[in-house]
Protein backbone atom coordinates (compact mmCIF):
# COMPACT_ATOMS: atom_id res chain seq x y z
CA UNK A 1 0.00 0.00 0.00
CA UNK A 2 1.64 3.24 -1.14
CA UNK A 3 1.34 6.82 -0.01
CA UNK A 4 -1.43 8.81 -1.67
CA UNK A 5 0.48 11.84 -2.95
CA UNK A 6 -2.70 13.35 -4.42
CA UNK A 7 -3.60 14.36 -0.84
CA UNK A 8 -0.50 16.58 -0.74
CA UNK A 9 -1.24 18.68 -3.83
CA UNK A 10 -1.09 22.42 -3.49
CA UNK A 11 -2.60 25.37 -5.32
CA UNK A 12 -1.33 26.46 -8.75
CA UNK A 13 -1.82 30.07 -9.79
CA UNK A 14 -2.61 30.42 -13.52
CA UNK A 15 -3.11 34.19 -13.55
CA UNK A 16 -4.02 37.13 -11.36
CA UNK A 17 -5.80 40.46 -11.58
CA UNK A 18 -5.73 43.33 -9.10
CA UNK A 19 -9.24 44.28 -8.00
CA UNK A 20 -8.19 47.02 -5.59
CA UNK A 21 -4.92 48.68 -4.57
CA UNK A 22 -4.88 50.87 -1.46
CA UNK A 23 -2.24 52.32 0.83
CA UNK A 24 -2.11 49.21 3.04
CA UNK A 25 -3.80 46.40 1.13
CA UNK A 26 -4.10 45.00 -2.38
CA UNK A 27 -6.94 42.65 -3.29
CA UNK A 28 -6.21 40.05 -6.00
CA UNK A 29 -8.47 37.61 -7.83
CA UNK A 30 -6.45 34.64 -9.03
CA UNK A 31 -7.27 31.96 -11.58
CA UNK A 32 -6.13 28.76 -9.90
CA UNK A 33 -5.96 25.01 -10.05
CA UNK A 34 -7.21 23.84 -6.66
CA UNK A 35 -5.65 20.91 -4.77
CA UNK A 36 -8.43 18.65 -6.09
CA UNK A 37 -7.39 19.51 -9.68
CA UNK A 38 -10.42 21.68 -10.49
CA UNK A 39 -9.93 25.17 -11.93
CA UNK A 40 -11.48 28.11 -10.14
CA UNK A 41 -10.89 31.55 -8.68
CA UNK A 42 -9.42 32.61 -5.35
CA UNK A 43 -9.30 36.03 -3.72
CA UNK A 44 -6.26 36.97 -1.66
CA UNK A 45 -4.74 40.04 -0.02
CA UNK A 46 -1.27 41.48 -0.17
CA UNK A 47 -0.37 43.27 3.06
CA UNK A 48 2.92 44.11 4.74
CA UNK A 49 4.58 41.62 7.04
CA UNK A 50 4.35 42.46 10.73
CA UNK A 51 6.70 42.57 13.71
CA UNK A 52 5.72 42.32 17.39
CA UNK A 53 7.73 42.58 20.60
CA UNK A 54 7.20 41.09 24.02
CA UNK A 55 9.07 43.87 25.86
CA UNK A 56 10.06 42.60 29.30
CA UNK A 57 11.71 44.85 31.90
CA UNK A 58 14.36 43.86 34.45
CA UNK A 59 11.78 42.57 36.97
CA UNK A 60 9.77 40.48 34.50
CA UNK A 61 6.93 42.87 33.70
CA UNK A 62 5.73 43.06 30.09
CA UNK A 63 4.58 46.16 28.22
CA UNK A 64 1.16 45.82 26.64
CA UNK A 65 -0.60 48.57 24.76
CA UNK A 66 -4.33 49.15 24.54
CA UNK A 67 -5.61 50.69 21.35
CA UNK A 68 -8.84 51.13 19.39
CA UNK A 69 -9.20 49.03 16.21
CA UNK A 70 -11.67 50.22 13.58
CA UNK A 71 -12.49 46.77 12.04
CA UNK A 72 -13.49 45.22 15.38
CA UNK A 73 -15.01 48.42 16.75
CA UNK A 74 -13.37 48.25 20.16
CA UNK A 75 -10.16 48.59 22.13
CA UNK A 76 -7.78 45.62 22.29
CA UNK A 77 -4.83 44.86 24.54
CA UNK A 78 -1.76 43.71 22.61
CA UNK A 79 2.03 43.66 22.55
CA UNK A 80 3.65 46.54 20.67
CA UNK A 81 4.10 46.01 16.98
CA UNK A 82 3.11 46.96 13.49
CA UNK A 83 3.99 46.68 9.85
CA UNK A 84 7.40 46.03 8.36
CA UNK A 85 8.05 48.65 5.67
CA UNK A 86 9.24 47.50 2.23
CA UNK A 87 12.97 46.78 2.50
CA UNK A 88 12.98 47.17 6.30
CA UNK A 89 14.59 44.51 8.48
CA UNK A 90 11.89 42.89 10.67
CA UNK A 91 14.08 43.20 13.78
CA UNK A 92 14.57 46.92 13.14
CA UNK A 93 10.80 47.28 12.62
CA UNK A 94 10.13 45.51 15.92
CA UNK A 95 12.49 47.80 17.85
CA UNK A 96 11.05 50.88 16.11
CA UNK A 97 7.44 49.90 16.82
CA UNK A 98 8.18 49.10 20.46
CA UNK A 99 9.77 52.50 21.02
CA UNK A 100 7.08 54.40 19.07
CA UNK A 101 4.22 52.77 20.99
CA UNK A 102 5.68 52.41 24.52
CA UNK A 103 8.53 54.91 24.79
CA UNK A 104 10.92 52.03 25.57
CA UNK A 105 13.55 50.68 23.15
CA UNK A 106 14.80 47.10 23.56
CA UNK A 107 18.57 46.89 24.00
CA UNK A 108 18.40 43.23 23.00
CA UNK A 109 15.96 41.37 20.75
CA UNK A 110 15.72 37.59 20.52
CA UNK A 111 13.65 35.99 17.76
CA UNK A 112 10.71 33.99 19.09
CA UNK A 113 9.53 32.76 15.69
CA UNK A 114 7.39 33.64 12.73
CA UNK A 115 3.75 32.79 12.11
CA UNK A 116 1.14 33.27 9.38
CA UNK A 117 -1.72 35.27 10.93
CA UNK A 118 -4.21 34.54 8.13
CA UNK A 119 -2.78 32.00 5.63
CA UNK A 120 -6.12 31.49 3.89
CA UNK A 121 -6.11 35.10 2.67
CA UNK A 122 -2.52 36.44 2.70
CA UNK A 123 1.08 35.25 2.54
CA UNK A 124 2.12 37.93 5.06
CA UNK A 125 3.98 36.72 8.14
CA UNK A 126 4.42 38.21 11.59
CA UNK A 127 7.90 38.18 13.15
CA UNK A 128 7.92 37.82 16.93
CA UNK A 129 10.68 38.98 19.28
CA UNK A 130 11.49 39.02 22.96
CA UNK A 131 12.79 42.48 23.86
CA UNK A 132 14.93 42.94 26.98
CA UNK A 133 17.43 45.46 28.39
CA UNK A 134 14.81 48.17 27.87
CA UNK A 135 16.05 51.74 27.78
CA UNK A 136 14.07 54.97 27.58
CA UNK A 137 13.10 56.10 24.10
CA UNK A 138 10.61 58.45 22.53
CA UNK A 139 6.90 57.81 22.00
CA UNK A 140 6.04 58.67 18.35
CA UNK A 141 2.49 57.51 17.66
CA UNK A 142 0.68 58.25 14.43
CA UNK A 143 -2.80 59.84 14.48
CA UNK A 144 -4.54 56.43 14.37
CA UNK A 145 -2.89 55.59 17.72
CA UNK A 146 -4.00 58.79 19.48
CA UNK A 147 -5.79 57.01 22.34
CA UNK A 148 -3.18 54.29 22.86
CA UNK A 149 -2.05 53.66 26.41
CA UNK A 150 0.69 51.45 27.87
CA UNK A 151 -0.16 48.86 30.53
CA UNK A 152 2.50 46.89 32.45
CA UNK A 153 1.93 43.52 34.13
CA UNK A 154 4.02 40.51 35.12
CA UNK A 155 4.60 38.21 32.15
CA UNK A 156 2.94 35.24 33.86
CA UNK A 157 -0.14 37.41 34.53
CA UNK A 158 -0.22 38.52 30.87
CA UNK A 159 -0.12 34.86 29.79
CA UNK A 160 -2.93 34.05 32.26
CA UNK A 161 -5.04 36.96 30.96
CA UNK A 162 -4.44 35.81 27.37
CA UNK A 163 -5.63 32.33 28.37
CA UNK A 164 -8.94 33.71 29.65
CA UNK A 165 -9.89 35.12 26.26
CA UNK A 166 -9.51 38.70 27.46
CA UNK A 167 -6.69 39.12 24.92
CA UNK A 168 -7.90 38.22 21.44
CA UNK A 169 -5.20 39.65 19.16
CA UNK A 170 -3.54 36.55 17.67
CA UNK A 171 0.01 37.91 17.49
CA UNK A 172 -0.10 38.83 21.16
CA UNK A 173 -1.36 35.44 22.30
CA UNK A 174 1.28 33.60 20.26
CA UNK A 175 4.08 35.99 21.29
CA UNK A 176 3.27 35.83 25.01
CA UNK A 177 3.18 32.03 25.00
CA UNK A 178 6.44 31.77 23.08
CA UNK A 179 8.20 34.32 25.31
CA UNK A 180 7.02 32.60 28.48
CA UNK A 181 8.24 29.24 27.16
CA UNK A 182 11.64 30.67 26.19
CA UNK A 183 12.11 32.45 29.52
CA UNK A 184 11.01 29.44 31.60
CA UNK A 185 13.40 27.18 29.65
CA UNK A 186 16.23 29.61 30.38
CA UNK A 187 15.41 29.65 34.08
CA UNK A 188 15.75 25.92 34.48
Amino acid sequence: MGVNHAECRTWERLGSEVLYRGAHVTLHRDRVVQPDGAEGTYERLTIADGARVVAVDDVGWVALVEDAFAPVGRRLLHVPGGGVAAGEDPEAAAARECEEETGWRPGALRPLGVFHPLPSRTSAVTHLYLGTALRPGTVRRDPTEAGMRVCWMPLDEAVRVAGTGAVTEAGTVVALLMAARLLSAGAG
